[in-house]
């Protein structure tokens, strides 16, 4: 019994020291640091931990249970990379060495945590950067999206901290950045002052088609936005509709390097279909890159389809298409230094149907072999303005055609300075005699090959023997002539008998001359003559006293007179009076030509 007693006091004992006392493994193990609770000490051989398969970062398997916070293990053949991994309390964190970034994964909307040196992103969301002080300064955090062309990671800082003086900085796939604490804000490393409404398409960017950014775009749009296309072939398989909640620009890197080319599955409809406000610059479009395209209807560049939409083409080249550019509604367009040839339909047409308001200038432009121009094909109410543009026509070609059958009315049209290679025609569907003026508000001026439109009228009568009663001396009576002696040409003014109607829009000055042969059946009488304007007397121009000596003697005579103020409506008429009351005249043959300026 005694011994036994004994026996358990010795184990008693060694357990109590054991416990307390500090472990050493391997060479000297007499010797231990006094820091240490486990010493291993060998020149060749190592530690070899517990062995497991990680497969998933979230699951604590194959461990089970509570798994408390500081557990080791070495990973080898699971899915996780083969290594070293700790739990942290809620995953597995891998083991580094030093300079090696941490890489976390983020797919929903989070706070990164300072020890999230590097996280990689998908989806659309949003990453708070933690809340740094001055005693953080330094912390680097970077950020790349790997998501798809769709995808938009936004970052932003905690509290009142800013990024660049901003509240957020966007990614977009394959952009990365790093972010680096500085005084209780971030700034960003190496960064390029970049505008986030501007979207690169290049082969290795974060989007490499049209189609891509445009998807993008109808899913991210904040701001009016400038798609670049850096240079080289841009294929176009099927309409891109342009719908987004703010003006859109598409350009080219530089003039001439940046081409959309038809591309199979694009027969029969147009590349783009602008239904919100659109730019178009420094593009080449191109139809010829697709057998047969561009010789049927919809084989457009451009369609332009909302009402009271604005869009500009600039700087751009079209070759082949059966339209270039195609108005379908009351849009407003301005077209600038564009080159469109081969145009099987036209280069530019107006179709907006019954609607009313379509407003367009197009200036510096030149149409090279088009079957038509531009072409007024259906609409009204048009403001146009067509300036120093050229018209380079093959045989039967038209510069400008407007088909009054179907494009109703004209609110105003300015052609000028334009040039024609007077082969084809020049303008066609254009009438300028018309009593109801229709075309009164098309001005054309000062263009190469074709002559200018500017309102002017001639009366002429011969051998008249109608006779003016002049009643009271000193009073002013609007001149007769026999019906049916009368001819006239007009442009933009209504004829009737001794009477001309101002018909455009805008005011004007002009002259008149009037020659002719007049006759009394008196001798030695003063005949005055002048023109009237509206029927009041008092309102007369060019007043000229003619002296008749031999009674019903043709006396000739010729005058020009100046006139002012010419207003839409005005009519102008000649009148006569005498010195003398009871007074005949007859105006036997007179010629009236009218100009304005």
């Amino acid at each position: 019994m005694v011994k036994r007693f004994l026996l358990f006091i010795y184990l008693l004992i060694h357990l109590i020291v054991s416990v307390s006392a500090q472990v050493k493994i391997g060479d000297n193990p007499t010797t231990i640091n006094a820091n240490s609770l486990l010493e291993l000490e060998s020149t060749n051989k190592g530690l070899l931990p517990p062995r497991i398969i990680l497969n998933d970062v979230n699951s604590v398997s194959p461990l089970t249970g509570a798994v408390p916070a500081g557990m080791l293990v070495y990973s080898s053949g699971g899915t996780l990379a083969d290594g070293y991994y700790y739990w942290d309390g809620t995953k597995w964190v891998a083991f580094i060495a030093v300079g090696e970034p941490s890489i976390t994964s983020k797919t929903t909307t989070t706070t990164v945590a300072k020890s999230e040196t590097f996280v990689v992103a998908s989806n659309d969301i949003t990453l708070t950067l933690p809340a740094i002080t001055a005693a953080d300064d330094g912390l680097s955090i970077t950020i790349k999206n790997i998501g798809t062309y769709t995808d938009e990671v936004d970052v932003v800082p905690s509290g009142s901290s800013t990024i660049e003086g901003s509240s957020i900085s966007k990614h977009f796939r394959w952009i990365g950045k790093t972010y680096i604490a500085v005084n209780g804000n971030w700034i960003i490393k190496g960064n390029e002052e970049r505008d986030d409404n501007v979207f690169d398409v290049t082969p290795s960017g974060s989007w490499t088609t049209l189609e891509e950014v445009l998807g993008f775009l109808d899913l991210h749009m904040v701001g009016p936005s400038v798609v670049k296309l850096v240079g080289g072939d841009y294929p176009i398989s099927s309409t891109q509709v342009i719908d987004l909640p703010y003006p859109l620009t598409i350009q080219g890197s530089s003039y001439g390097t940046s081409y959309l080319t038809a591309a199979s599955g694009l027969g029969g409809s147009p590349m783009f279909s602008c239904v919100s406000e659109s730019y178009f610059k420094m593009l080449a479009f191109d139809a010829t890159t697709l057998g047969g395209y561009g010789s049927s209807a919809g084989d457009d560049a451009i369609q332009l389809v909302t009402s009271g939409e604005y869009s500009e083409v600039k700087d751009c080249t079209f070759d082949g298409f059966n339209r270039a550019i195609a108005a379908l509604s009351n849009i407003e367009l301005w077209v600038f230094e564009v080159d469109i040839t081969n145009a099987v339909g036209s280069g530019i047409e107006l179709a907006a149907g019954a609607t009313s308001g379509v407003s367009f200038k197009i200036s510096e432009t030149d149409f090279i072999n088009c079957a038509k121009g531009i072409n007024f094909l259906s609409g009204s109410g048009a403001i146009t303005s067509v300036l120093n543009c050229g018209f380079y026509n093959a045989s039967g070609g038209i510069g400008i055609n407007y088909a009054p059958a179907t494009f109703t009315s004209l609110a105003s049209m300015f052609i000028t300075n334009n040039t024609w290679n007077n082969i084809g025609t020049f303008m066609s569907g254009f009438d300028f005699s018309r009593s109801d003026g229709r075309d009164a508000n098309v001005f054309i001026r000062n263009n190469s090959g074709g002559p200018d439109q500017n309102p002017h009228c001639r009366i002429g009568v011969n051998n008249s023997s109608a006779t003016t009663s002049i009643v009271t001396a000193g009073t002013w009576y609007k001149a007769n002539w026999t019906a049916g002696t009368q001819t006239s040409t007009t442009t933009k003014w209504t004829i009737a008998t001794n009477r001309i109607t101002y018909q455009p829009v805008n005011k004007s000055e002009g002259w008149a001359i009037i020659s002719g042969n007049i006759s009394v059946p008196s001798n030695n009488r003063t005949i005055s003559i002048a023109i009237v304007k509206n029927g009041v007397t008092t309102t007369r121009f060019g007043e000229t006293d003619l002296r008749l000596t031999t009674a019903n003697d043709p006396y000739q005579f010729a005058t020009t007179i100046y006139l002012t103020d010419i207003a839409p409506g005005d009519y102008f008429e000649l009148y006569c009076t005498s010195a003398n009351s009871g007074e005949t005249t007859t105006f036997r043959d007179l010629q009236w030509f009218t100009e304005t300026k």
